[in-house]
């Protein structure tokens, strides 16, 4: 558990850095708001289905996960809901989300390498937290984060 811990203090220092870049890209001009939206908001969207994918990747989603989640990324969730928001959104973070995910990594790439490092980074320590939060780390997790990652390079 002190990983975990380690893992989620690093997360929300790093988060919070990701953050205060994304506000620098946007008052630059670099960031397209009318296509995509705030910066924040969008990326924010991103590693939250990657949360939720991780979570579900072992078909098993545990209270533990979802305390888990709540606690570290100030979510507000139910074992219930988390479990009816995956199945309502489970086709949207499928492969359509990959693609997505893939191009606004590119994107981010283009406009800061180093803001694209951190998010890199941030979807580590993600990873990281989600899969050893339940306290089994399964193979269906361990590929999930495999391919999460690879996505990322």
């Amino acid at each position: 558990m002190k990983n975990l811990e380690m893992y989620i203090d690093s997360f929300n220092m790093k988060y919070e850095s990701f953050l205060t870049g994304c506000d620098s890209i946007e008052e630059m001009g670099l960031w397209d708001k009318e296509a995509y939206g705030e910066m924040e908001a969008f990326y924010f969207n991103d590693l939250t289905s990657v949360i939720i994918r991780l979570i579900a990747a072992d078909r098993n989603i545990s209270l533990k996960e979802v305390n888990y989640l709540n606690e570290t990324f100030g979510f507000e969730y139910t074992l219930d809901e988390l479990v009816e928001v995956y199945n309502a959104c489970k086709d949207d973070i499928g492969s359509a989300f990959d693609e997505n995910f893939e191009n606004g990594i590119t994107y981010m790439r283009r406009i800061n390498q180093k803001l694209a490092e951190a998010y890199k980074e941030l979807l580590g320590l993600i990873c990281d937290i989600i899969i050893e939060s339940d306290g089994v780390i399964s193979s269906a997790e361990v590929t999930e984060v495999k391919r999460l990652k690879a996505m990322c390079e």
